[in-house]
């Protein structure tokens, strides 16, 4: 009890959030069992009595294009602090529950902490890989610097120079060659387009600075969206820089 009082308090003096450091329930089949009741209450018809990706409103969502419902059996997961490749950590899993995918999957945060922590460990269930494989997540600091004109100018180089440009476009609204010309495919062979960067709320991994530097930094599995990881180990200027120059392209929208 001591230390859930001193964590929260901590807490809020670090600005923090329930949705970064939740309370986790006991691992055990009762929480497994009412995962699954919640589950088939709130998240079959999409993604299917056997987490396949393939409810009855999957017939409908993505047939043509992405997203897909996920495929919770085999497929890689987008939305992750790990490394590409890797499964998400529970606290991705977690996050990506409570706070839904803008413009595909409803945010289930009026299910109380616990009840989504329960859905999060049945949900596991499905793909044996969660028991055996050793999810860390990628250390993701915070910014090293404040935005400035400078930092946003290193940013649209880096944009540039690492071709962001051929998928989101010269203005980062997704008009990028590739994209118009539908040579973005999921792994699914399903048509994706490209984020319009000037829309964060659509964002589906978030819009914080931290959120766009873990997307940079992890990928998004089945897309193609790579980790750019090895392209910036102890570049914290470049890094940095392209995530305040994407947060620019929205800002120069506002009235």
């Amino acid at each position: 009890m001591r230390s859930r009082i001193f964590l929260s308090i901590l807490l809020i003096l670090a600005g923090g959030s329930s949705l970064v450091f939740a309370f986790k329930p006991e691992d055990n089949q009762a929480t497994s069992e009412r995962g699954k009741l919640i589950y088939e209450q709130s998240c079959l018809f999409c993604h299917g009595a056997d987490g396949k990706g393939d409810g009855p409103a999957g017939w409908f969502i993505g047939r043509y294009s992405a997203p897909h419902p996920r495929n919770f059996t085999s497929e890689g997961f987008k939305l992750r602090s790990t490394v590409s490749g890797s499964l998400p950590t529970d606290q991705d899993l977690f996050r990506t529950v409570t706070q839904g995918i803008p413009g595909y999957m409803p945010p289930f945060s009026g299910l109380a902490e616990e009840e989504r922590w329960q859905v999060v460990e049945y949900l596991k269930s499905f793909n044996p890989a969660f028991k055996n494989e050793i999810r860390e997540p990628l250390t993701i600091g915070y910014p090293p610097f404040p935005s400035s004109e400078e930092a946003i100018e290193t940013g649209r180089t880096v944009y540039l120079t690492y071709g962001c440009v051929n998928c989101h476009g010269p203005n980062g609204k997704g008009d990028g060659k590739e994209s118009l010309e539908d040579n973005l495919k999921d792994a699914r062979g399903l048509r994706i387009q490209a984020a319009d960067l000037t829309a964060p709320t659509s964002f589906k991994n978030g819009a914080t600075a931290r959120d766009l530097y873990r997307s940079m930094m992890t990928g998004l599995d089945g897309t193609p969206m790579p980790s750019y990881a090895n392209q910036f180990p102890g570049k914290d200027v470049e890094a940095w820089g392209l995530v305040y120059y994407i947060l620019s392209l929205s800002a120069e929208r506002k009235p």
